[in-house]
């Protein structure tokens, strides 16, 4: 392909050409005093249009790609995508030119990405005036555009995890790492996080929630201790615990306070409340990762309240019971321009097989292990629904208030009624994840981790 350059001495080639084939006095005299200004001038003409050009792509690509930094700002990937999109606008030799390493720099409190090349452009004239080369130079930054970010990561820690927590708890605390910023101002980025198994442990949030209760034992769930039929018709006698159930009527899918609508209770006898509780938002990664490493596998699977939960932590119906630093936004919120982004993450390694009657793991309960024992069982059935149907009506009604839902349906999540809950609930297919392995299953945390991070800066 001919270049500028090569256009440029063809035509001044034929202009001499001329002029040397006219043997009169006054053109060869005046040809002899204007040559070397003649040359002199259109080669400068020449190669400083070259330069505009390089300079021109080259103030184009580092645009593209502090760009692109400022959009990937917290991917560890970051720098790798900034030289693909420069590359991908400023090819290598590009009309000659030789490029120095790119110089990237970021600016973690003025939430900057700036990005520096520069090109040494070889000469086709002006080395006749002893220049061999010119050098260019582009310099570009962009601003990280932000918002508010709230992240509600809902972890299944049941029985059927037991060989898997370990690339669970990594890939929750990577998560942690990408999404929380050092940075908390002007704009915050939190996690709340909702370990869940047969029920979800609220701690010292309990009676705040699902009411208080009195001393003793009664044959109706107001007590410490309920006694109730078991399906075999033996009585058993359960204590109350600081899990939440799923609570009835015409608030079952709703995020509305627990002021106007308590949760429900939990007797759950030997299969135990969770140990590990909910932690409402905050941008304290120690606080998070020392949450996440504590965690550990049990019980059964009651995916409609984890999914509940991770809704309420991020809801601010449910605000006034944390402390000021955890309080959600209300929804479609603005602050400084931009609108507060509410995300929540939901991970089930399988069905969900566990519901309740007055607080009690109902009899059309499918769980195996201690909540399938029918000792353990009261011989009523739950008439909310199953566990599934619920949590899709709580993912329909919590991405009708914006909410961003992702779920990662792992190993056995992939087929079944897991498998369809798991398409329905998300936002859209982009945000369902089907990891097979604990592999997969840290690569899907890191993408959604890198894509809510994305999000909060081009929304």
């Amino acid at each position: 392909m001919r270049t500028f350059a090569s256009v440029g001495r063809a035509a001044l080639s034929r202009v001499l050409a001329r002029l040397l084939r006219d043997t009169g006095g006054n053109v060869a005299l005046v040809f002899g005093f204007c040559v070397i200004g003649l040359v002199g001038g259109v080669g400068i003409a020449i190669d400083t249009s070259v330069a505009y050009n390089v300079k021109s792509r080259l103030s184009a690509a580092v645009d593209a790609a502090a760009l692109a930094g400022a959009r990937a700002f917290a991917s560890p990937t970051r720098d790798a995508d900034i030289e693909k999109f420069f590359e991908a606008n400023f090819p290598a030799g590009y009309m000659g030119s030789v490029l120095e390493p790119l110089g990237i720099a970021s600016d973690p409190e003025a939430r900057t990405v700036t990005v520096t090349a520069n090109a040494t452009i070889p000469t086709f004239f002006m080395r006749v005036l002893g220049t061999d080369s010119t050098d260019v130079a582009a310099t570009a930054e962009a601003t990280l555009a932000s918002r508010d970010v709230e992240v509600s990561l809902v972890l299944d820690v049941t029985g059927s995890m037991q060989h898997d927590m370990d690339d669970l708890r990594a890939a929750a605390n990577e998560l942690v790492d990408i999404v929380v910023q050092d940075l908390q101002v002007p704009f915050y980025s939190k996690i709340a996080l909702v370990p869940y198994s047969a029920a979800v442990n609220v701690g010292d949030y309990a009676e705040d929630v699902r009411g208080s209760y009195t001393n003793g034992t009664c044959e109706e769930p107001t007590c410490r201790y309920f006694k109730f039929r078991n399906m075999n018709w033996d009585w058993r006698t359960h204590e109350i615990s600081t899990c939440v159930t799923e609570r009835s009527g015409p608030d079952l899918s709703t995020d509305d306070p627990p002021s106007q609508t308590p949760l429900g209770r939990a007797y759950l006898g030997s299969n135990g409340c969770l140990d590990y509780e909910i932690l409402p938002l905050t941008s304290n990664k120690e606080e998070l990762h020392n949450r996440i490493d504590a965690l550990d596998y049990g019980g059964s699977t009651a995916g409609h309240i984890g999914v509940a939960w991770g809704w309420y932590l991020v809801s601010p119906n449910f605000g006034y019971l944390w402390p000021f630093e955890s309080q959600p936004m209300e929804y479609n919120q603005i602050h400084l321009g931009q609108k507060v982004m509410k995300v929540v993450i939901i991970m089930t390694d399988g069905d969900f097989n566990t519901i309740y009657h007055d607080g009690v793991i109902a009899k059309n309960s499918t769980g195996g292990g201690a909540s399938g024992s029918s000792g353990e069982k009261i011989n009523e059935n739950g008439t909310n629904g199953s566990s599934f149907a619920q949590a899709e009506a709580l993912c329909t009604n919590m991405k009708a208030e914006g909410v961003i839902v992702y779920t990662v349906g792992f190993a056995n999540a992939s087929t079944g009624d897991a498998a369809e809950f798991v398409e329905d609930c998300a936002t859209s297919p982009l945000h369902v994840y089907l990891p097979k392995d604990g592999t997969e299953l840290k690569q899907a945390f890191r993408d959604i981790a890198v894509q809510v991070s994305n999000l909060r800066i081009s929304m």
